[in-house]
């Protein structure tokens, strides 16, 4: 067992622990177990895999309160993927998990909120964190970056799974969507915007963009359909989240493809408004052509890479 794992084990619940077992933990984490020890193990009381009940009795108030809007998924739908996952009716699907922190009191400190895509070349697996959230008290406590690191363990462990217990599959990056440093109505929710791009970046975290060699325009790849029937789509930034053990590259245009594409498909198999889908997509589309994909740092990103860019010449 590597240090991070020994390290962290005390703390891991039953299902977490044997999810993971197999996976080096400090080979995929942006920072030392020593660092950990210091700013992260003295606040936590235990780390889980959320069950359906734990998430609606305690992790539920926490993700409400730090997302709003069109942007935050209804509670029941969470509780209910939770439920069927654990009663075997997602095989096919999406593994939906929830990595989940508690303070020594057993209070809920933080968690992360993600699916795993399988991509369409069945040689890589990415995942997509929806939500990651820390409790006001506990951040600059690194609880942010250990969800990253077992967000990623989760994910490998699960590829491992699918792939026959195998390490065919490579989980090079974590999927997240962000808002650019411009984005916001008003001084405070840029600077928050801002703040937030900083700290993706120190990261290593990258743009997922397209290109358009003609004049070369710099384009969002990212359009989140409305989550609820005649919602409007949304349109911010993918962002990569590089595997620390593997090397960000995007090797072709179809592997980009191929990332937006089986996201467009979670949410189809998760049941979101099929309408919404569809145009989103037809969205992308458009403004995939005469456009490749490439990586550009965050900080980059301008409002006219985002705003009001499709129907556009």
């Amino acid at each position: 067992m590597d240090e991070l794992a020994q390290l962290l084990a005390p703390k891991f619940d039953n299902r977490l622990r044997s999810h993971i077992k197999n996976i080096d933990l400090s080979s995929i984490s942006r920072i030392p177990a020593s660092r950990i020890q210091e700013t992260a193990l003295p606040n936590i009381g235990s780390i889980e895999l959320v069950s359906s009940d734990a998430f609606a009795t305690s992790y539920d108030e926490l993700y409400k309160s730090n997302f709003h809007g069109g942007e935050r998924e209804r509670s029941d739908l969470i509780v209910t993927r939770l439920q069927d996952d654990a009663n075997g009716l997602r095989e096919h699907l999406a593994p939906y998990r929830i990595i989940g922190i508690r303070d020594p009191a057993g209070h809920v400190a933080g968690g992360a909120q993600f699916s795993v895509l399988f991509l369409e070349d069945g040689r890589h697996a990415v995942p997509y964190l929806q939500y990651i959230y820390v409790r006001p008290e506990n951040r600059r406590q690194d609880l942010s970056e250990l969800m990253h690191t077992l967000t990623l363990a989760v994910a490998m462990a699960d590829a491992a799974k699918r792939g026959g217990g195998s390490e065919n599959i490579i989980v090079p990056f974590t999927l997240f969507e962000t808002e650019p440093p411009v984005h916001g109505a008003n001084d405070d929710k840029r600077a928050t915007a801002a703040e937030r791009t900083k700290i993706h970046s120190k990261s290593g975290s990258v743009a997922l963009m397209l290109r358009r060699p003609v004049d070369n325009r710099i384009l969002s790849t990212h359009v989140q359909p409305g989550l609820e029937t005649g919602e409007p789509p949304l349109t911010y930034v993918w962002a990569l989240r590089a595997n620390p053990a593997v090397a960000l590259e995007l090797h072709d245009d179809q592997m980009g493809k191929a990332v937006v594409a089986a996201y467009y498909q979670s949410l189809r198999d998760e049941g979101f408004p099929e309408e919404n889908i569809a145009l989103a997509e037809r969205m992308v589309e458009a403004r995939y052509r005469g456009s490749e994909f490439c990586l550009m740092p965050l900080g980059y990103v301008t409002k006219e890479m985002y705003v009001n860019i499709d129907g556009t010449p």
